[in-house]
């Protein structure tokens, strides 16, 4: 069994993330498998582990010639998948009028999902995936009813995080943390208001302060109008979160929308008590465990009651969480069984 794995870049991002866990989690368990980087950009290529093969095709400077060498580069693949659906266009369009009848899996991070479930041009006809993975079940069921796909080749597998060491494991925890792109969905002055109302101190890390036009700028502005500025800072350049969020008391995500949040997961694998919004999968299981942790609502005040509730959690109740729901062995047999499956119709 021969994997390619393609994404646009690696720069950090959610599905970024995924593709390389799921990159390193099949070489760790002896799977072929490459990664195809449409182009060069990123700051996590040194996450991906020695020994896979890296190839970089620079589409931005020339498509033709990008889509030529990926043609190259998959012929002896049994199995390509492609992170995110313009991606997927790209790859689907390189092999429009190849001779290949290789298997090609859509795996979808759309995060928008819950906003709007509009089709993509030629979704239905010539771009119609073969396969199609969805970290949320809102996705799978977008592709069986909107797409009308055949649901026996639809998935649904949400995010996953390889487990790393942590830099700090002393009991010297303080101030709150939030890990989250600087998007307006992901709602920092929430996670700000709870702060000062706990009179706390907040870390937010995030890859870059260049996030949606003037959203960081406004972010300062409210700090600032809320006296609040010199409690607050920004975290960037930060490729490994995980080993850093033991130093937290607690950590959160206060986003309206998202696809499958990978930081609910690294807050579990860390076992950091931690309060989300409703959003993404994951918050389904934690649900089972601490339904107090996830919040139906924005009201401030139910946050900080939970507050309250949520720092008497042991970090091993809440790892035992990522250890039942999240292991490596438990993703590495989900997606060798998507694999065997897909296999079994060539």
């Amino acid at each position: 069994m021969k994997i390619v794995q393609v994404i646009d870049q690696l720069n950090s991002g959610g599905a970024e993330r995924v593709c390389i866990n799921l990159v390193n989690l099949l070489y760790r368990n002896k799977i072929s498998v490459k990664l195809i980087v449409l182009n060069s950009d990123g700051v996590l290529f040194d996450l991906v582990d020695k020994g896979i093969e890296v190839i970089k095709l620079n589409k931005n400077k020339n498509k033709n010639y990008a889509r030529k060498e990926l043609r190259k580069h998959i012929q002896h693949d049994d199995i390509i998948h492609v992170h995110m659906r313009t991606n997927y266009k790209f790859v689907r369009k390189a092999l429009l009028f190849s001779t290949t009848k290789k298997p090609i899996i859509l795996h979808d991070h759309y995060g928008k999902i819950m906003i709007t479930q509009k089709i993509p041009k030629f979704y239905r006809s010539i771009l119609k995936p073969h396969f199609y993975i969805g970290c949320t079940q809102l996705l799978t069921q977008w592709a069986i009813n909107k797409v009308k796909m055949n649901p026996n080749n639809v998935f649904f597998v949400n995010n996953f995080v390889l487990k790393q060491d942590s830099v700090s494991n002393n009991n010297n925890k303080t101030g709150l943390v939030l890990v989250g792109s600087l998007k307006r969905v992901k709602n920092h002055k929430l996670a700000i208001d709870i702060a000062k109302a706990l009179n706390k101190k907040l870390s937010i890390y995030c890859s870059t302060l260049k996030g949606e036009k003037n959203y960081y700028q406004e972010l300062i502005d409210y700090l600032n109008e809320i006296n609040y500025l010199d409690n607050v800072r920004f975290v960037t350049g930060c490729t490994n979160v995980q080993a850093e969020l033991k130093k937290y008391e607690l950590a959160m995500l206060t986003s309206t929308s998202e696809g499958d949040p990978l930081a609910l997961i690294e807050y579990l694998a860390q076992g950091i008590p931690f309060l989300t919004s409703n959003v993404g999968e994951a918050v389904n299981l934690i649900k089972e465990y601490f339904p107090f942790l996830v919040q139906e609502e924005f009201n401030i005040d139910s946050w900080i009651t939970n507050y309250h509730k949520a720092i008497k959690i042991s970090p091993n109740e809440i790892e035992k969480i990522y250890t039942t729901h999240f292991s490596d062995n438990l993703y590495f047999e989900k997606y060798l069984g998507i694999y065997k499956k897909i296999l079994k119709y060539k």
